[in-house]
């Protein structure tokens, strides 16, 4: 989310469900506080939780969470384990005000029943976040508000006033009320927040670079928050007995709900590693099949809001912890292609990440070319045509600026020809007049003017030659499936594997129809608003289905992917 945005309606944030009362802003604003990247489970929803993401978010340095999760399980417990969400509570930490959720699950059943909370009488809310300088954190000033954010998230002024002023009333999550007083004055005019804003930086110890978030519903109320930027302190000793401990505690506890079939607690903090994640999820993203030199994405959120992706490769692939095999927690060793501002890992997890799913070489320089001659062919001018008019005559030097303004929507071929046209219908100069459009000479004759031929042969040309490479692969192509009497491929979709044959189709409508019908998805690839269709070649690399020729497809295609949008 990008800083100072304003939303106009409430953001969608799917998964906020308490088994408390309904509190729609508290939820809202909670989630804010959270990051759009916190992905929190629904009621109901059926997850996977892994035992050695939760013993890392015991210790919240980093440099501690390889020895912890090796330490060896006195108890024999699964590397991951199927549970249903019973009930969520959203909470906040009294003194550093960092949210968490204390998430109940109970080891899976089929017969498995909850009953879902009604709406949280949602409504529409604007909001606005903003990054605090120094003149904002100090106590000695207040804090400084965009003019679109004032509008859209504060109840108007009344201008008419010498010193327009009001008190603003607002809530944080832990229902303390904060009374502001927002005032328009300096030099120039600016937003304030003055009184009352220094209390609040300082009970809550902002500094600058940390974040407030403050949002407004459609029935007036108002709620504040904020977010630290620097990480929080832990009051975990470090000793290596205190952490063998609290390993053999998280796990003892898991181990017991699952013997005796009933409910734990964990408490699930954003900035921990996503050791609750969706059961489909977990699926898709293992049935990939990331292997060594695998290119991958992962997104991350800056301190501003602001979702960030970066890029890598998977260097390696292998068991986190000897103790914990075949565990795909943090199997992938990466190597990130660039230097970033944040902390990344080194070791992610399959779910944690999207391949790097890259278009056929031809078809973007085909498109980039194409790009390039539509921009030659169409030019539209919306600004005031600049005419210089030189006058020289035995007795004086006279010049000056010939403006009209001109809407004009003109193809390339007779872009000349009008200019000279329009040049001459606003000019007043006699016969030895010279007229020049920003230093070029618009009587000169078209072939001379016309400096961009040249370049649209050679795209011409090089899209001749383009097609007839596409045209000797698709020979080729022929010529090899020819050779082949069968071509059956896996075709994963979350968990459900099945075999086509891609020799019984005509191409991609035929295949798509019989994968519908296979997967009981009638008319929902087509749309592709749900799904989409991805494909892993023999080398390794994910692709979008459709970039290359059928035949083509056919001859290259391991294994096919259907994913969720």
């Amino acid at each position: 989310m990008e800083n100072n945005k304003i939303r106009d309606a409430q953001p969608k944030f799917q998964g906020i469900r308490t088994d408390g009362t309904n509190r729609y802003m508290y939820n809202q604003l909670w989630k804010l506080c959270a990051g759009s990247l916190f992905d929190l489970p629904i009621i109901g929803e059926e997850v996977y939780y892994f035992p050695q993401g939760h013993i890392e978010q015991a210790h919240l340095v980093a440099s501690e969470n390889d020895n912890l999760c090796q330490f060896k399980p006195i108890f024999d417990i699964s590397s991951k384990i199927r549970c249903n969400v019973i009930s969520i509570k959203l909470k906040v930490d009294t003194n550093t005000d960092e949210v968490y959720a204390k998430v109940s699950l109970s080891p899976f059943s089929p017969e498995f029943e909850v009953s879902i909370p009604n709406g949280n009488n949602e409504q529409n809310i604007n909001y606005f976040t903003k990054v605090l300088t120094a003149s904002d954190a100090s106590t000695h000033g207040g804090f400084s508000l965009f003019k679109k954010d004032a509008i859209e998230c504060l109840p108007l002024l009344d201008m008419s006033q010498q010193a327009p002023s009001q008190w603003i009333v607002a809530k944080d999550l832990h229902d303390h009320v904060w009374k502001f007083k927002h005032t328009f004055r300096g030099t120039p005019q600016r937003h304030l927040f003055t009184s009352g804003w220094k209390q609040f930086v300082r009970k809550k110890s902002l500094a600058v670079g940390d974040s407030v978030v403050f949002l407004r519903g459609e029935n007036g109320e108002s709620q504040i928050g904020i977010r630290k930027a620097a990480p929080q302190q832990s009051n975990i000793s470090s000793s290596v007995i205190s952490k063998e401990s609290m390993h053999y505690g998280l796990v003892a506890t898991a181990s017991n709900a699952i013997n005796s079939k009933c409910m734990f607690d964990v408490f699930y903090r954003p900035k921990s590693s996503k050791f609750i994640v969706n059961c489909k999820k977990v699926i898709d993203a293992v049935n990939m099949k990331f292997n060594t030199g695998s290119r991958f994405t992962m997104k991350f959120e800056g301190r501003d809001f602001n979702e960030m992706i970066y890029s890598g490769t998977i260097v390696k692939v292998e068991d986190f912890s000897i103790y914990w095999k075949d565990s795909e927690w943090r199997n992938l060793q990466v190597q990130w292609d660039e230097a970033a501002t944040i902390s990344r890992p080194n070791k992610v997890s399959p779910w944690e990440i999207e391949p790097l799913i890259r278009k056929n070489k031809r078809q973007r320089e085909i498109n980039e070319i194409g790009k390039k001659i539509v921009l030659n062919n169409l030019c539209f001018f919306v600004l005031p045509q600049l005419i210089y008019q030189n006058e020289t005559n035995d007795s004086k030097i006279s010049s000056g600026w010939l403006v009209s303004y001109a809407g004009l929507a003109m193809s390339k071929p007779y872009y000349n020809d009008q200019m000279v046209q329009s040049t001459k219908e606003n000019s007043t100069t006699n016969a030895s007049s010279s007229f020049r459009l920003f230093g070029v000479d618009l009587t000169a004759s078209t072939k001379a003017r016309d400096v961009l031929e040249p370049l649209e042969s050679y795209q011409k040309s090089k899209i001749s030659e383009i097609f007839d490479e596409e045209k000797l692969d698709q020979i080729q192509a022929v010529t090899s499936l020819t050779e082949i009497q069968t071509k059956k491929n896996k075709v994963h979709m979350e968990g459900v594997v099945r075999t086509v044959d891609l020799t019984d189709f005509d191409g991609y409508n035929h295949m798509i129809l019989e994968l519908e019908k296979l997967f009981n998805i009638e008319g929902k690839l087509h749309m592709h608003s749900q799904w989409k269709l991805t494909f892993k070649v023999h080398e390794g690399d994910m692709m979008l289905v459709g970039d290359d020729l059928w035949l083509k497809f056919c001859n290259t295609v391991k294994e096919i992917f259907i994913c969720s949008k």
